[in-house]
C-alpha cells in the first residue's frame, strides 16, 4: 500500500524524530544531534545518532538507519502501513478511509486487550462485591499496601470456583478457544472440564508500555505453592518482554536517570507508595535481554533491590552481567538478611532505604562481598575460586581503564599480580561460549565508490546540484545496484515534484537497505557545494565507467582471438565484431 508523499510529509512534519526515539533510546545531546546505545544490537560505547535537523537516525556501529517510520518498523516489527498508522495516531493525522484497513492480526490483539481489561474489572468487581475478597483486603492491610495502590493498579481478586470466571466470560460471547488463547481458561485432564486459570488468588493485572492490560500476576493468600503464578505466552503477552509497572515507572525514570528493579508485585507497589516510583519488576524471571533493552530506552543506570537471599545468589548475579554486556552501569542495593525491599520500607522508612540507595554497590564490588564472605582469601584456594567466579564479570567490562581499574583493585586484595590476573581472563575468554570479539573489517572504498556516495549525498541535500549533476551523469551510470535505484528515485522526485530531499526519496524507494545508505551518507560522508570537487568526483565516475568498457571490450577481444585461432575459417560476424572492438579501443583515450 503506497501512501500520498504529502500526507507522509504531514505525519513527518508533526513528529519529532528525537521526541519518537527517546520512547525508546535513552538519548543524551551530541554536538548539533543526539547519541545513545543502539538498540538494534549490543554495545557499551554509544554509536547511535539521532539528528533532528535531517529527521533521520543512524547507526556507526551496525549501520542501522533511515527516518522515523524506518526506525518504528524495524524496532516494534512493524509493517510500512502499521508504522505509518501509529505516527499517525500520535501527531493527530487522520488517514483516509481506503488506507485505515485493519489486519487480521490487529483485530485479534485488539480483542484480547478488550477481554484482558473485562477480565481485569471482573477481578476488580469480586474484591469488593463477594465475601472472600475480604480476606484479601486484609491481606492488603497487613502488607502495608493502601487504598490509592489498589486502585492505581487494578489489584483484584479471582473467585475459588472452578469455572467461574470461565462462565461469566461465555455469557460475554467469548469461545472457549478463546479464552485458552488467552491463558484465562485451560482444559482438565482428567475429566476435560474447562476449568479457570486463576482461582482463589490476588490478582495483579500486568499493563504493557500503553498502560494496556496484557496478562495476570496470581498470589495466593496462604503458604500453597506455587505462590505465584502468571499469564501463560498469549498474543499480546511475553513475560521475557515486559517489565511489571513500567508504565508507571518510566518518566521517574527518565527524570531520575536509573532504575530500580524488584522481584515482586508487592515489592513494586511499596515502594512506590513510598515514593520510590521508578521501581519496575522483572515478573518472576531473570532479567532478558529484551526487557534489558525496554530498560535502555529509558535509562543507562540499574539498581537492583532483591532481596537478601536471591541477591546473594551466584546464579541470578551472573544474569545481571547481561546488564554490563549491554554497557549499562549497575548497582547493587545492599539489604539486611531477612528482608525484602516492601518489608525494609515498612519497618525501617524511606530515609533509611534512600541511605542504602546512596551506598549501593556496583556489581563486580557487590560479587567481591559475597565471594570475600563465601571464601578464605587467605589461602591460594580461596582466592582462585574468587578469581574463577568473578571472571563472568570482568569479561563483560568493555570499557578497558574500568577494567585495568577493577584487576588492579582485585589484585591487591587477593596480593595477586595483575598479570595473573589477565592471564585467567584471557584464557576465559578464550574457552568462553558468550565471549564474542566482534571486528569489524574497514574495507577501503574504492574512489568511483566514494565518489558515488557523495554526489548522492550532494543531490539529496541540493536541487539545483542535483539538476547539474543528471545533466552529467544517468543512473547507470552508477556502478552499485542501490546507487542506481536511489539516484532513478532523485530523478523520480525532480520530474514529479521538482523538489528532491531525503525523506521523499526513501518514501518512494520503501527499501531499507535504500534507508540504512541514506541515513549513512547524510551523517557520515562530507557533503559539499563547491562546483569543482562536485566535477571531479563526475568524473572520476565517469573514468571508472570508461575503464570498466575498456576492460569488457579488451576481454571480449581476447575471447574472439582464441575463437578465431582454434577455427581454420573465420565467422564473418566475429569479424564484424572484431573491427567495431578496435574501432570504439581507439575512441577511447584511456591508457
Amino acid at each position: 500500500m503506497r501512501f500520498s508523499s504529502d500526507l507522509l510529509e504531514e505525519i513527518r512534519n508533526r513528529c519529532d524524530i528525537v521526541d519518537i526515539i527517546s520512547g525508546y533510546v535513552h538519548l543524551k545531546p551530541a554536538g548539533k544531534g543526539f547519541k545513545g546505545l543502539c538498540p538494534f544490537h549490543e554495545e557499551k560505547t554509544p554509536s547511535f545518532m539521532v539528528s533532528p535537523e535531517k529527521q533521520l537516525f543512524h547507526c556507526f556501529g551496525c549501520g542501522e538507519g533511515g527516518n522515523i517510520f524506518n526506525f518504528l518498523m524495524k524496532y516494534e516489527k512493524l509493517s510500512f502501513f502499521e508504522a505509518v498508522k501509529m505516527l499517525a495516531q500520535k501527531s493527530g493525522v487522520t488517514l483516509p478511509v481506503d488506507e485505515e484497513k485493519e489486519n487480521i492480526l490487529h483485530k485479534k490483539k485488539e480483542r484480547l486487550y478488550k477481554l484482558n481489561n473485562l477480565v481485569a474489572n471482573y477481578y476488580r468487581e469480586c474484591l469488593f462485591r463477594i465475601n472472600q475478597g475480604k480476606k484479601v483486603i486484609n491481606y492488603f492491610k497487613k502488607r502495608g499496601i493502601n487504598d490509592t495502590g489498589v486502585e492505581k493498579y487494578k489489584l483484584g481478586y479471582a473467585p475459588p470456583g472452578w469455572d467461574v470466571l470461565c462462565n461469566f466470560l461465555k455469557k460475554k460471547g467469548y469461545s472457549y478457544e478463546e479464552l485458552i488463547k488467552a491463558g484465562l481458561t485451560k482444559k482438565s485432564k482428567i475429566e476435560g472440564k474447562y476449568i479457570d486459570y486463576f482461582r482463589d488468588r490476588i490478582i495483579f493485572p500486568i499493563f504493557n508500555l500503553s498502560g494496556r492490560v496484557i496478562g495476570f500476576g496470581g498470589r495466593v493468600l496462604d503458604d500453597s505453592l506455587p505462590k505465584y503464578i502468571n499469564s501463560p505466552e498469549t498474543l499480546v503477552y511475553n513475560k521475557g518482554s515486559n517489565l511489571y509497572s513500567l508504565n508507571f515507572a518510566k518518566e521517574d525514570i527518565r527524570k531520575k536517570n536509573y532504575i530500580i528493579i524488584v522481584e515482586g508485585y508487592t515489592d513494586v507497589l511499596i515502594t512506590q507508595q513510598y515514593g520510590f516510583n521508578n521501581t519496575a519488576a522483572s515478573l518472576g524471571t531473570a532479567l532478558t535481554t529484551k526487557q534489558i533493552d525496554l530498560i535502555k530506552r529509558f535509562t543507562d543506570t540499574v539498581l537492583i533491590a532483591y532481596d537478601a537471599d536471591s541477591a546473594g545468589n551466584m546464579a541470578t548475579l551472573r544474569s545481571l552481567d547481561l546488564l554490563v554486556k549491554a554497557g549499562l552501569e549497575i548497582k547493587v542495593i545492599d539489604l539486611p538478611q531477612g528482608y525484602d525491599p516492601a518489608d525494609f520500607l515498612i519497618k525501617k522508612g524511606r530515609e533509611t532505604f534512600q541511605n542504602l540507595i546512596d551506598k549501593s554497590l556496583s556489581l563486580i564490588d557487590y560479587k567481591l562481598k559475597l565471594l570475600y564472605s563465601k571464601y578464605s582469601i587467605k589461602t591460594i584456594e580461596g582466592k582462585v575460586k574468587v578469581v574463577k567466579e568473578i571472571l563472568t564479570t570482568l569479561n563483560v567490562i568493555g570499557n578497558e581503564v574500568e577494567l585495568r581499574a577493577q584487576i588492579k583493585k582485585i589484585s591487591e586484595e587477593l596480593k595477586l599480580s595483575e598479570e595473573a590476573i589477565l592471564i585467567e581472563l584471557k584464557r576465559y575468554k578464550r574457552g568462553s561460549k558468550d565471549s564474542s570479539h566482534n571486528f569489524i573489517k574497514l574495507n577501503s572504498e574504492s574512489g568511483n565508490i566514494k565518489a558515488e556516495k557523495i554526489l548522492i549525498g550532494c543531490m539529496l541535500e541540493n536541487e539545483q546540484i542535483a539538476r547539474n549533476i543528471l545533466t552529467k551523469l544517468k543512473a547507470e551510470d552508477f556502478s552499485v545496484l542501490l546507487h542506481r535505484q536511489i539516484v532513478t528515485a532523485i530523478e523520480k522526485n525532480l520530474k514529479d515534484d521538482k523538489l528532491v530531499y531525503s525523506q521523499k526519496v526513501i518514501d518512494y524507494l520503501n527499501d531499507n537497505k535504500a534507508a540504512k545508505l541514506i541515513s549513512k551518507i547524510l551523517m557520515e560522508e562530507t557533503i559539499t557545494f563547491d562546483e569543482k570537487i562536485i566535477s571531479g568526483y563526475v568524473d572520476t565516475i565517469n573514468n571508472f565507467k570508461l575503464t570498466q568498457e575498456r576492460k569488457n571490450l579488451e576481454k571480449r577481444t581476447k575471447m574472439l582471438d582464441e575463437k578465431i585461432k582454434k577455427s581454420e575459417k573465420i565467422e564473418e560476424d566475429d569479424l564484424k565484431e572484431l573491427r567495431e572492438i578496435v574501432r570504439q579501443l581507439k575512441g577511447q583515450n584511456i591508457n
